[in-house]
């Protein structure tokens, strides 16, 4: 309700700056936890805050520098309404192709997010139940990784066949067993963190039973324009499948482009618009949404469509030879998923992948400074 008070976490990053956005659009006070005044200056400074120009009563800030303290968010608790929980620890952006990792030396991948990610989850519970007298509900963002299993993201084409074909509809309700380590890689891991945490959560609210209750938005693999970055690392997932076989075009992506020699790569046709996804989160606070559930947010995807919905919406760009595709063979493997209550409950219609298709290239373009289109 207009007014109150959220605090978010994660709102110095690619979805949780636009839960922020959507949050002050419909007349909610937020106070943002960041890690530091750099990541602060840089939201005030993004083309729909400066647009926006809340006043200081209605946008404020905290520092925290590391959410997995003890007691981190102990101090932003005070008069609290909501709190939305965006954040989490992860040492490495899963969005990104540049592999980079962010582990510290001789740290696990277990510790670097299993252990990580469950303490982020029952930190902010703890705070919430020791020092959020007013607190009353909790939005956290977990995800569709946490409740199908590991397996599906790491070998797609695999999983699927274990499935015998059969057409397999999860849902929100739906919960898998927290994969055991030792992790083969950092996205077997992140799988895993996102399904400990959520576990974490749910039985702390049930061991509990605070005050507030609990809602979780699952959404899939999350697309959409980024405000806050700087180069065009959050759009690569999406556009290493369009970019130049060869030579960088200017925006520094040249080493991730497509290249004729490499092989079929099978993926999960899951995808949802970031804005879908905040949305999703603010509504979850309004007080008809009942607590303690769960909503799955996805629409299908084919990620064999991604060049033909660009050079629908952009074709001067395949035309200069900006864009020429080639490379992998992209072959989507369907992961189907009960997204009712979405509709049903919060009321919302989620965007087609064409739309994701023409926001992210879009942006990529404005970017790139291309003015193909």
């Amino acid at each position: 309700m207009a007014g109150e008070l959220v605090l978010l976490t994660g709102g110095t990053g690619f979805l949780g700056y636009t839960i922020l956005i959507d949050l002050l659009q419909h007349g909610y006070n937020v106070r943002v936890a960041a890690r530091s005044h750099e990541k602060i200056a840089k939201v005030w400074a993004a083309p729909s805050m400066v647009a926006l120009d809340p006043p200081a009563t209605q946008l404020m800030f905290v520092i925290v520098s590391d959410m997995t303290a003890p007691g981190a968010y102990d101090e932003a608790m005070q008069n609290v309404d909501f709190i939305i929980h965006a954040a989490a620890p992860l040492p490495v952006d899963l969005a990104s192709t540049n592999g980079k990792s962010g582990l510290q030396q001789g740290q696990s991948l277990e510790d670097a997010f299993v252990t990580a990610c469950v303490q982020g989850n029952l930190g902010i519970l703890q705070s919430a139940r020791d020092k959020g007298n007013t607190v009353r509900r909790i939005v956290m963002t977990s995800s569709t990784v946490a409740i199908a299993p590991a397996d599906f993201f790491a070998d797609a084409a695999a999983a699927a066949q274990r499935e015998g074909g059969k057409e397999v509809i999860r849902g929100p309700d739906t919960r898998v067993s927290v994969p055991e380590p030792p992790y083969k890689s950092q996205l077997h891991a992140y799988c895993a963190a996102k399904t400990a945490s959520l576990e974490a959560a749910e039985t702390y609210v049930k061991k509990h039973a605070p005050r507030f209750d609990l809602i979780s938005i699952m959404p899939s693999l999350v697309f959409g324009r980024d405000e806050l970055t700087t180069g065009t690392d959050s759009t690569r997932m999406l556009m290493y499948r369009l970019l130049p076989q060869t030579a960088s075009n200017g925006t520094g992506d040249g080493d991730f482009a497509s290249s004729p020699d490499q092989s079929e790569i099978a993926a999960v046709g899951n995808a949802v618009l970031c804005t879908d996804v905040a949305r999703a989160h603010v509504r979850a606070l309004d007080p008809d949404v009942k607590g303690n559930q769960s909503f799955v947010l996805n629409t299908d995807a084919r990620w064999e469509d991604t060049v033909h919905i660009a050079k629908t919406h952009f074709p001067g760009s395949f035309e200069s030879n900006l864009f020429r595709p080639g490379g992998p063979k992209w072959s989507t493997v369907p992961l189907k998923w009960d997204t009712a209550k979405v509709r049903d409950v919060l009321g919302m219609e989620l965007a087609t992948y064409d739309a994701m298709v023409k926001e992210v290239v879009g942006e990529y373009l404005e970017m790139a400074g291309s003015g193909h289109d």
